[in-house]
């Protein structure tokens, strides 16, 4: 992203400045690189050279110290024979082990002889030079190492036995042992050489002499050598006297291995030096070890500085001579490009005239056929935007008018429905369906005693008035006590408790059953208003309440759907509301177990209606136990009416105008 504050112009000539700097840094780039690579061959023939001298310095040393050792262990095998016969024929004269030991530690005093050991038939060593060591030939090479390989001479298997110098495990001295066997009977005879002057041998004829006088030159830093387990075996003087600089890297060590086996070399620049590792083959082609050659690189370094420095004083005159050249091709390109810009903004302002690019579109070039077409777009998009803006303001009108037509009948539905189906069904702003359940519900059903006669006495308007007001004030008493009302059947109704919300099962029978006691009580307050208002007959509700299992849900056809309960316990509670006496709740023996702790009531007889089989036992509720649950006194006689509701009323008030009427009552008995 180019800055903000730029313009097209100065944009191009930083591009083109741009990319002539970059081309001439990656050319410079380029030969530095290839420079680099040309000495990096070099150094790697070189190295290669140096690898193939080490190698021949390799075989010189291998063999020479390999000719001395075996001149030795012939000496060595007389030796042991001679000490196996001087043995046998000493104790055979009858001279003791100690004075045998004694004259062969004398003769060990005055040669080159360090070692000999002499055992018995079980391989214990019982002639040797240290007096304090306790020694026994073992056959088990975990045990011994080294010396297990001399028991084939004991047994028999073998009659002399030459071992290569090594280290001993006891003491980490170099020694060469050699050993045959008896001559008089089973026994190891054996003879032992500190190797010290072969290492000695090693040094003056093998490679640390060749590659000291390799780094004599000055042209190489340091020589290292591995073996053919990356073992080093030979270093500068300097690495081998732990003084100096001449020590390896771990990035240097790192790629010997994979020279080794691959046989392909390899090298590994660091600040100052470059390492070429190279293998070490035989005349064969075998490798054998590998070649650390390390090269100082100062010479190379300068080479590459002043390539470096050339280009940069090249890229810095091809930066003055392009900002030239682009300044003076965006005179030419960039002045209709503003001019486009300059339109594309009016366009988004609605503030474009057709005039506005003339002077761009009598170009015969890109820029000219660009200014035309953008011309020609920008009167389409205008034509196009004043047609959407109208058809957006009338969907708009359209979809406001949609949204209160749905508000309106949204609202008309929740009157059909009660609140916890309604949220139920439209939760979320979505509409859902009510799958069919099995649950323990509390049902209720109630209707108006007389209202067949009432509606023949009344006329309809009178019925219609009574009947709503009725029902609506049933309904704010259902919602109240957290029901949900099923369905209005003429004067009857249907509520149950349970679902879609549920307190538990005990809470809702006896939110029911107090809903219940509250809507008779409803019932007597409305036939004394209505009584005011010209209604000489009584008007009472009868009350049937069952408590069991139900299946409630979603019924009905694909068209018309209904939610509601079915089952047999449906049919008790409307067989209860059917026997009930008018102005009374008839409860059964299933929702007078739970709620018998709050209220009291009154056994009936046995039940025996049509379709149920079983008995049902009944109980015609009485009152509230709880005083909080008496919140209403409702009594009303001929010439009488008392209503007190003590959730709301004043208590002192009320007792005060009571009193006051007991008073009056009084004294016009007087």
């Amino acid at each position: 992203m180019w800055p903000v504050e730029l313009s097209f112009a100065s944009r191009l000539v930083a591009l083109v400045a741009a990319m002539s700097v970059s081309a001439t840094l990656m050319s410079s780039a380029l030969l530095s690189w290839s420079y680099y690579r040309a000495t990096l061959a070099e150094a790697e023939v070189q190295g290669e050279s140096v690898a193939r001298l080490l190698a021949r310095s390799a075989s010189l040393a291998r063999e020479l110290p390999l000719e001395v050792e075996q001149m030795l262990s012939e000496h060595m095998v007389v030796t042991a024979e001679l000490l196996a016969q001087f043995v046998a024929a000493a104790e055979k004269a009858g001279m003791s082990a100690i004075e045998i030991n004694n004259r062969l530690t004398a003769i060990t005093g005055k040669t080159i002889l360090d070692e000999f050991w002499v055992t018995d038939e079980n391989g214990h060593a019982y002639i040797h030079k240290n007096e304090h060591s306790d020694f026994a030939f073992s056959s088990s090479a975990l045990e011994q190492p080294q010396a297990y390989e001399f028991w084939d001479l004991l047994t028999g298997r073998k009659n002399v036995i030459v071992q290569e110098a090594r280290k001993r495990e006891i003491d980490n001295e170099k020694f060469k042992y050699v050993g045959v066997g008896g001559v008089d009977k089973p026994r190891i005879v054996q003879v032992g050489y500190n190797a010290k002057y072969l290492g000695a041998l090693t040094e003056q004829i093998g490679l640390p002499r060749a590659i000291d006088n390799l780094l004599g030159t000055g042209e190489i830093d340091a020589i290292f050598v591995f073996n053919k387990d990356s073992d080093l075996i030979a270093s500068p003087k300097t690495a081998r006297k732990k003084v100096g600089d001449d020590h390896l890297s771990e990035q240097e060590l790192l790629p010997v291995r994979a020279v080794i086996e691959s046989g392909v070399p390899r090298s590994v620049k660091s600040n100052d030096t470059l390492s070429v590792i190279s293998p070490i083959n035989t005349d064969e082609g075998a490798v054998i070890g590998a070649a650390l050659i390390r090269i100082p690189t100062n010479r190379l370094k300068n080479i590459i500085s002043l390539q470096i420095e050339a280009a940069l004083g090249i890229a810095a005159a091809i930066t003055l001579i392009g900002a030239a050249m682009a300044a003076l091709i965006a005179r030419r390109q960039t002045a209709p490009v503003v001019a486009i810009t300059n339109a594309a903004r009016n366009v988004e302002r609605r503030a474009f005239s057709a005039g506005e690019l003339s002077d761009v579109e009598i170009r015969n070039d890109e820029v000219g056929q660009l200014a035309r077409v953008f011309n020609k777009m920008a009167q389409d998009f205008l034509d196009r935007e004043k047609i959407l803006d109208s058809v957006v303001k009338e969907r708009t009108l359209a979809l406001e008018e949609r949204n209160t037509e749905l508000e309106r009948l949204s609202a008309r539905l929740s009157k059909y429905l009660s609140p916890q189906l309604y949220g139920t069904l439209f939760r979320n702003n979505q509409v859902s369906s009510i799958s069919a359940k099995r649950k323990k519900l509390t049902i209720f059903f109630s209707d108006i005693v007389g209202f067949s006669e009432m509606t023949e006495r009344l006329e309809s308007e009178d019925i219609t008035r009574m009947l709503n007001e009725y029902l609506n004030e049933m309904a704010i008493i259902a919602l109240r006590h957290g029901a949900t009302i099923d369905k209005y059947i003429g004067d009857a109704v249907m509520i149950f408790f349970g679902d879609p919300e549920t307190r538990g099962v005990k809470e809702d029978a006896l939110a029911c059953v107090s809903m219940a006691i509250e809507m008779q009580s409803m019932t007597r307050h409305l036939e004394s208003r209505w009584r005011q208002q010209g209604l000489d007959n009584r008007f009472q509700i009868r009350i049937g309440i069952n408590t069991g299992y139900c299946t409630v849900g979603d019924f009905g056809s694909q068209e018309r759907m209904d939610y509601t309960i079915v089952g047999h316990q449906v049919n008790v509670a409307a067989r209860l509301e059917q026997s009930a006496a008018p102005g009374t709740i008839l409860i059964s023996h299933e929702t007078m177990s739970l709620v018998r702790d709050a209220i009291e009531a009154e056994e009936q007889t046995i039940l025996h209606v049509k379709g149920i089989s079983a008995p049902i036992r009944t109980y015609k509720i009485t009152r509230m136990k709880s005083a909080d649950a008496l919140a209403l006194i409702h009594e009303e006689r001929e010439g009488l009416l008392v209503a007190v509701n003590l959730a709301t009323a004043d208590k002192g008030e009320a007792v005060r105008i009571l009193q006051s009427a007991i008073e009056r009552m009084t004294s016009d008995a007087e």
